[in-house]
Order: structure tokens, then sequence, then C-alpha cells
């Protein structure tokens, strides 16, 4: 211990008297160590941290497939689900849940200005399998999951401190919800988000009626959990859930043909699937920044070392063994370490709200990212780890040499080449292909990021308000009321002065397919038309407002009441009637027929990743529905109307709810916010890595030329001209600055391969990528060995010599 004290109080002196040193040292790494803080930080709370639940290894995720198109959505249809509950028995209980968000809010009144409250509806078992009880009062009753006694809400701690004041005796206040009476009944703790971190409330289940979503067994909308029973796994569930769904197809041949399996997982991993690849790449990345800032403190150590050997050498000449010399040498680059691993624990803290800013809503189960005990420990190791590993080969080399030899040479510079880079050199290349990996990782993400954004939706979006209007069926009268409501607000916002169109439907583009009803073609009997996007309901001027381009026929009009009709677009009408024109031809739907009076452009309704498929679009008249997503089209700047959409809004009625109220373009954005995430992450990660693997390369350009002093005055004296220096010194650079990028190559070949699933309109291998990150690289090598080179060709030969 005595031994180690004195150990640390040298290592503190001697970097007190080197400030220059160990301020570059302890950068270099804190950067490096900093970032893989945070991105730990954020990779434990999603990935490895078990879910706040009890048992929650215990918890699995049941999604219904259908045998032709694998996950259709997951979902089970009411009759499924309780066949299911009924007959497995290798799950303790199994829950169903209906959560889509802003189409399954629901209207808090009466406490404050009216809210749409983002709403998810449970079954009776939900909350006791996923065994979180209540922090204030109770969850529902099984009683209370049955139509007329489930007017009870369970709300979310947010909402609870956000809404109601943190008011400790909630349980049992009644509110007003959709125009009716509930009465809380609970409050849950603030990490319970399942099934989505914006739920705001949980309602029964048995609250959504034949009039909201049919029963019926071949609609298919409740999502499913289960717990298994104890020593029960993951394959004997999807074994035992499969053969039970194999009997349901076959008593209900009609509706489940084709719908005999389902997908068993553990309830985590389905949570994170989404996230997992992209964090999995983005901790890869900066544990390659942390591996080129590890260089960097090699590189600087082994020029600490060659300027320190006359007293390392002196040290082992008076006694001090080679282990002696090793240990306080290694003592000096943990605590490098250390002070790096400290200042990048500042870093990380920073950083970690940094990236939960950037990644805004996208990443499951950001409520348990921060800064914790984990994130701290992971730093110590990191540090310790980075200091051993990259401090043990400076201090093998550095007291490897015979002290006789150092002494005897006394404190001149060294003769050899200015070729011989030796073990620095072998860094600096290895530094030099990991920054080229990384480079071309963030070069291949920004081009598939430019490709998706560059993506034609179908719809234009400049110019365009979009918000959600919640109307109550319960205080509107009925179906009939509810389209007059609807009706009333669009006239007003139509009178609004800049307005040229206003347009209403249940979706948003690019965040869901339409309902999943099937047609009939009346002109071939027994061919079925299941559109592929599915059935959207829309008012007339949907199209107009969103720009979409129509092909043949025309859109809806108010006329459009007595006969039931029907529009479709491209995708539809090439695939069952290639070469004809479509319009005119029926539909057949239950026991009518529905004419087809126009075809429009396609549109991404799922994605911009994914391909439009075919749709069917049907006027609200006909199917009104009571949460609507407006889109108001605007001659000027659609964020000057927002203030005069909404008091239009409120002048058709002074209580109505208005959600989501922005821009089309940034509804379009938020659906590119994980890869814009992961691109821009992975592009600073890359800036990162190329201003290290510069810096690496200038350190070691600048002190080969300085230990060259007198070889450099030895050519020059003897006519070499400072252009000649320059060009011996940029070559060579050349050569180290060549040789890494050409491994570089070769591994992110290999390795840029795993970025497949996350890449779109660009391949692994773009040869445009890889071009043009080899020269970014090879030119600021060049210039980051220019700048010594310059210096070398301005050494004085007999100042030079003179010192020498």
């Amino acid at each position: 211990m005595e031994s180690l004290v004195h150990d640390l109080r040298f290592s503190l002196r001697a970097l007190r008297r080197s400030p220059g040193f160990a301020a570059v040292a302890v950068f270099t790494l804190a950067l490096g160590i900093g970032a893989n803080s945070a991105l730990f930080s954020v990779i434990d709370a999603v990935l490895l941290q078990p879910l706040p639940y009890a048992a929650p290894e215990r918890l699995a995720r049941l999604n219904h497939q259908d045998r032709e198109e694998g996950v259709l959505n997951g979902a089970f249809s009411p009759p499924d689900f309780e066949d299911l509950q009924a007959r497995s028995r290798a799950f303790e209980s199994l829950a169903a849940f209906h959560f889509q968000q802003d189409q399954s809010g629901r209207t808090l009144r009466g406490v404050g200005e009216p809210v749409r409250l983002e709403t998810a509806n449970v079954s009776r078992d939900f909350f006791t399998t996923l065994g979180v009880p209540a922090r204030i009062g109770r969850t529902p009753a099984a009683e209370e999951n049955v139509a007329g006694s489930d007017r009870v809400a369970v709300i979310s701690d947010r909402l609870w401190r956000s809404r109601f004041g943190g008011d400790s005796q909630i349980a049992g206040r009644n509110v007003s919800i959709d125009g009716e009476p509930f009465t809380v009944i609970g409050v849950m703790p603030p990490e319970f988000t399942y099934p989505d971190a914006a739920v705001e409330m949980w309602t029964p289940i048995s609250l959504i009626g034949e009039d909201d979503i049919p029963r019926l067994r071949a609609l298919r909308w409740m999502g499913v959990i289960g717990r298994l029973q104890p020593g029960i796994t993951v394959e004997m569930a999807q074994t035992e859930t499969n053969a039970i769904l194999r009997q349901i197809a076959a008593e209900h041949p009609a509706s489940n043909e084709g719908w005999e399996t389902a997908a068993v997982a553990a309830l985590q991993d389905t949570m994170v699937d989404s996230v997992r690849p992209a964090l999995l790449v983005l901790f890869a990345a900066v544990a390659l920044v942390l591996l080129i800032a590890s260089a960097n403190l090699a590189n600087l150590l082994l020029a600490r070392a060659t300027s320190r050997s006359r007293e390392i050498a002196i040290r082992d000449a008076l006694g001090a063994g080679r282990s002696r010399l090793l240990r306080q040498m290694l003592t000096e680059s943990i605590v490098l370490a250390l002070l790096g691993g400290a200042v990048g624990l500042v870093i990380a803290f920073w950083g970690v709200d940094l990236l939960v800013a950037l990644a805004g809503d996208r990443l499951p189960r950001a409520e348990a990212i921060g800064p914790s005990a984990r994130m701290i420990w992971f730093t110590l190791v990191v540090s310790v780890t980075t200091g051993l590993i990259f401090g043990l080969v400076p201090a093998l080399r550095a007291t490897r040499s015979p002290s006789t030899a150092v002494l005897r040479d006394g404190g001149r510079t060294s003769t050899e080449g200015l070729g011989r880079y030796g073990l620095r050199g072998v860094i600096v290349v290895a530094e030099t292909a990991l920054a080229m990996v990384l480079l071309i990782g963030a070069g291949l993400m920004l081009r598939s990021f430019w490709h998706m954004v560059n993506v034609d939706p179908g719809f234009r979006t400049e110019n365009v308000v979009s918000l959600s209007v919640p109307i109550d069926v319960g205080e509107s009268g009925g179906v009939s009321a509810l389209a007059a409501q609807r009706e009333l607000i669009i006239s007003h916002l139509e009178q609004v002065p800049g307005v040229i169109a206003v347009g209403a439907s249940k979706t948003v583009p690019l965040h869901g397919g339409g309902e999943p009803y099937s047609f009939s073609m009346v002109d071939r009997p027994g061919t079925t038309i299941r559109p592929d996007a599915g059935a959207f309901l829309v008012t007339g001027s949907y199209f107009e407002a969103l720009g979409i381009p129509v092909r043949s026929g025309r859109t809806f009009t108010r006329a459009d009441t007595l006969e039931p009709v029907v529009v479709i677009n491209e995708s539809l009408a090439r695939r069952y009637w290639p070469g004809e024109n479509a319009v005119g031809k029926s539909l057949g739907f239950g026991s009518g027929s529905w004419r087809i009076i126009g075809v429009v452009g396609d549109v991404r309704s799922q994605g911009l990743t994914r391909e439009s498929g075919s749709a069917v679009y049907v006027s609200m008249r006909w199917a009104p529905r009571s949460n609507l997503k407006f889109f108001v089209r605007t001659r000027g700047e659609p964020l000057a109307m927002i203030s005069a959409i909404r008091a239009a809004i409120h002048e058709a009625d002074p209580t109505q709810p208005i959600a989501n109220l922005t821009t089309l373009d940034r509804v379009v954005s938020s659906t590119v916010a994980q890869p814009r995430l992961v691109a821009t992450l992975l592009g600073m990660f890359g800036a990162l890595a190329l201003a290290l693997a510069v810096l690496g390369i200038y350190g070691v350009i600048s002190f080969n030329v300085a230990q060259r002093t007198r070889e450099i005055g030895l050519r020059m004296a003897l006519g070499a001209d400072g252009r000649s220096v320059v060009r011996m010194v940029v070559a060579r650079t050349a050569r180290l600055s060549a040789t890494g990028i050409v491994l570089g190559t070769v591994g992110a070949l290999a390795l840029t391969r795993v970025l497949t699933t996350q890449l779109y309109g660009v391949e692994p291998a773009d040869p445009l990528t890889f071009v043009i990150v080899a020269l970014l690289l090879c030119g600021a090598a060049l210039l980051a060995g220019y700048l010594p080179a310059r210096r070398a060709a301005a050494v004085d030969p007999v100042v030079a010599l003179r010192e020498e």
C-alpha cells in the first residue's frame, strides 16, 4: 500500500509537470469514455434492465399470424381471445388491450380546459397479469369490466400530477369522460407505461361497444399478453397456443382459415425489438470511438516514454527493477484514464439528457433512462481497463532498452530514418482503419436517411395544418348528430380566410393503414379483395386538402348521399382491372354494391419505407367516426393560421377539445425520428473519430519530425531544399493513411453488413459512400501530415547540427 501511494503521488507530480500532455490525454479519453457511458445508460435502461413488473421473465406477448402474410397486426379478435383464454393451460392468466395512439383517446372535461387523453382499453386481468398494483387506490375489479358497471378509470402518474395537482385523495373522485360520469379509482406508479409511454388513462375494454368495433371473429383488434405458469417456457406456450388456434380454425373455417398460428415471445423482447439493432449499432460505433481515443493515449504514452528514456535509464541504473518501473508507468496511465473517466462521466450526464431529447418518444422505456449507479460502475471499469491495456505496451516498450545504451547516447535525438515509425505507426494505421469503418457506417446511414426523406409519400405536405378533433358521441346524441357536428366544424374551417380545402380522415398518412375490411368483385363472383393498406374513411375534400392526385373519375361530393360509392387507388385498380378503366365498376360489401367513382394516386400510409399497397376510400357519410384527423390546406404559412383554425373550431363548439395541432410537415418528420436519430448520432461519432484519427496522425508525424531533427539538418546541409523535405514527410504520411484506409475498407465491407436492416435505398457496399469517405479521410490525413512537414522544412541545418 505504501508503494502504491508513492506511485500515485509520483504520477500526479509527473502529470503536473506536463500539463499539456495531461490535458490532451484526459480530454481525448473523456470524449471516448463519456460517449460510451451515456449510450450504456440508454442500453442498460432499454435492453438490460428487467421490466418493472412482478416476475417479468414470465410475461409474454402473443401476436396472431396470418399464414400467407406473416404477422399482419398481431391482434386477436374478441371471440378468438376468449376461446384461447378458456382453453390455455400454459398461461396463468391472459389479458387483452386495445390502444391506438391518436385514435383510441377519450375526452376529459371539468378539470381545466377539455383535453383528449391517450387511453388504453384493457381487460379485467390486465393489471394482475402484469403484476403491478396501483400506487394510489386500486385497479378495476372483474365486475367492473362489464357493460353498465364499467365507468371507472385508472390514470397515469403524469396525468395525476399535471391535471389533478397530485391530489392524494384522488381515488373515488368523479370526472366527466366523453360526456359520461366516470370514477377515478386509482393512479399507477410513474414507471408503469404499458402498452405505450403515451398512455394517460386505462379504462375497461367493455366500453368498446358493437357500434365502435364489432366483436366479429374475423375482425382482429385486441392485443394480448400473458403470464406463463411456473416452469413453462415460451416455446412450450408457443406449441400449446398454436394447437388451440388450429382447433379454433377447424371450428370456424370461414373466419379463421390461415390464422392457425401465433408468435409467442418474451414481453421485454417485443417491446425493444424495434430499437435493439439501432442501439447495438450505435454502441458499436462509440466503442470504435473509444478504441481510437485509447490508441491516441497509447501513442501519447509511447512518445512520453521516449522523451523520458534518460530518466528511466537512470532509475534503472540506481537499482529500480523492471517490474517496479512497469508498475510506476502503469499507475500513471491508470491515473490518466481515471481522470479521463471522471471528466467523461460529466460528459455522460449531459449526454444522457441529449440522447433522450433527440430520441423523443421513439425509445421504449424512455422514462427509465438516466444517470445511474450502474453507469458510474461501467465508467470506472472502462477507465481502469483502458488505462491497463493501452498503458501496458508503452510501459513494456519504455523499460526494455538497456540503461547503459541510453546513458551512453546522452540526450541526442535518434538518427533512424524518417520512415521508421515503428509501433506508433502501427497504432496510427489501426486508428485510421477504425475511423474509416465508422465513417463509412455514418455515411451509409446519412445516405439512407437522405433517400428516405426524399421518397414521394403520394401527397403534398407543404402548407397543411394537421389536428385531431374528437367528437363525443355521448354528447352529440348519436350517429346523425355526430355527422352534423363534423360538417359544422368543416364549414367553419372553410370560412377561415386563406383556407383552400378542409379534409378529414380517421388516420394520418404514414401512421398506419385503414380498417381491415374485405370486398368482393361484383363482375367476378367468388373473387375477394383484401386491400393491403385497408379501407380509409374520409370526407369529400380529403384528397384536395392533402394534394392526392386524381388519376381518373372524381372524388366524393356532398351530392353522394343516395348511392354508395367508393374511390380506389392506382395499386388496386392495376391489380384487379389491368388495362381497364376501373371507374364504373362495383365492389361488393356486406349485402350491398358500391360503385367506383374515381381512382387516385397511391399514398404510403404505413411509413415512407413501405410501399403503398392497395386501398379503398369510403365516404365518412356512410360510416361516421368520432375521432377525426383534420387537414387544412392554406395559401400561406400554415403556422400563422393555427390560431385562426383554433378559433374557428371553438366558434363551432366552445367546448370542443383540439389535440396535436401542428403542420403536416412536422407529422411526416416524426415518422423518421428513429432513422434521423441513428444517422445524427453516427454522423457525430464519425466526425469525432475523424478528428481523433487526424489528431493521432498529426501527433505521430510531429513527434517523428522532432526526433529526426538531426537527420533533417544533414539532408538540408547536403543540398535538400524545403520542398523535398515536405514531399518526403507528406509521402510517408500518405503511406500510413493509405494503409489504414485500405484496411478500413476491407473491414467496412465485412462489418457494415450488420446495417442492412437499417438502410433504405442504399447497399452496405455502396461504392459512392466508400469513395467519398476514403477521399475525406485521405485529405484530412494529408493535411495533418503537411503541418509538421512545413515545420520540418523550416529547420536551420546549422542550428540542428550544433544542438546535436
